[in-house]
């Protein structure tokens, strides 16, 4: 539950940027047999803090409708293994948990929630929770400095990416680490594709970044690194990397595969939890009740 907590508050700190909305009743949402997915994207992202590249991917349908992050294996865990999100604000996890009253064994279920109706009336009970959460655990945002990601400058220059024709964008970038200034260049490299991977972009890929503010991230920023992908049609980021001057230079992140796939994530012999319509209390409430 506390990791459920945890990535409520991240995906409400992406989307819902502004000051929540009270929302009408929530139309009764039918799990599918399966969520099924046109493309799977790979990417490599190198972290300072990690001694060896981080693989995460992605799984895009072609009309973005919805869209899931595999959870890397060394994170799953019971409580979730896999979760799709869909551009209507919903967020369906996977995973299996004890059963009731028969704590020795545990079954597989599917839980389902919704973020606009969670907003409804909760900014104090998120602050409480977010408060309340240990300080290792608690997202990281900083709005009163400068978005270091914003007025990228295409540069001209194109390359092609398993089949497509991705174009540079770069900046100038100085920044203050250890005590030491360091500068240099930065340059991302987008690439028109035939999905629309948008969510990516609106869901706060900044943590791949190394945990920029996701509120910062979105389509009023001229040119902002991450705002692009909300801007243009169909615009995949394949590979971000930097250059310091007298420094240390390097990939960022990349796309190390692009690839169409008919994978179908069946949702047969789940325990399904349908939390659509309910309030953030409501839900921890009823998740109370029910275990």
């Amino acid at each position: 539950m506390k990791k459920i907590i945890y990535l409520i508050i991240l995906t409400v700190s992406g989307i819902f940027r502004t000051n929540a909305q009270e929302t009408g009743k929530t139309p009764e949402y039918k799990v599918p047999a399966a969520y099924h997915f046109d493309y799977k994207v790979v990417y490599e992202i190198n972290k300072e803090e990690n001694k060896t590249p981080e693989t995460m991917s992605y799984y895009f349908t072609k009309n973005g409708d919805y869209m899931s992050m595999e959870t890397p294996d060394n994170q799953k865990d019971k409580d979730m293994n896999f979760m799709v999100s869909t551009k209507d604000g919903l967020m369906i996890t996977f995973g299996e948990e004890r059963v009731p009253k028969s704590q020795d064994k545990y079954r597989k279920v599917l839980k389902v929630m919704d973020m606009h109706s969670m907003m409804k009336g909760s900014a104090e009970n998120m602050a409480a929770l977010a408060k309340a959460m240990p300080k290792k655990d608690k997202p990281v945002t900083d709005d009163k400095k400068p978005n270091q990601l914003d007025n990228f400058v295409k540069t001209g220059r194109t390359k092609q990416v398993f089949g497509y024709t991705a174009e540079e964008y770069s900046k100038e970038f100085t920044k203050e680490e250890n005590g030491q200034m360091h500068s240099g260049t930065m340059s991302a490299w987008y690439a028109k594709v035939d999905f629309d991977p948008e969510m990516m972009f609106s869901l706060g890929m900044g943590s791949m970044a190394g945990g920029q503010s996701h509120s910062k991230m979105n389509q009023s920023h001229p040119n902002n690194m991450f705002g692009m992908g909300l801007t243009q049609k169909n615009y995949l980021l394949v590979e971000m990397d930097f250059t310091e001057k007298g420094g240390k230079s390097g990939m960022a992140m990349k796309a190390v595969s692009i690839d169409k796939t008919n994978f179908d994530k069946s949702t047969e012999g789940y325990f399904i939890k349908n939390y659509a319509g309910l309030s953030m209390m409501e839900m921890m409430e009823k998740e109370s009740a029910e275990n």
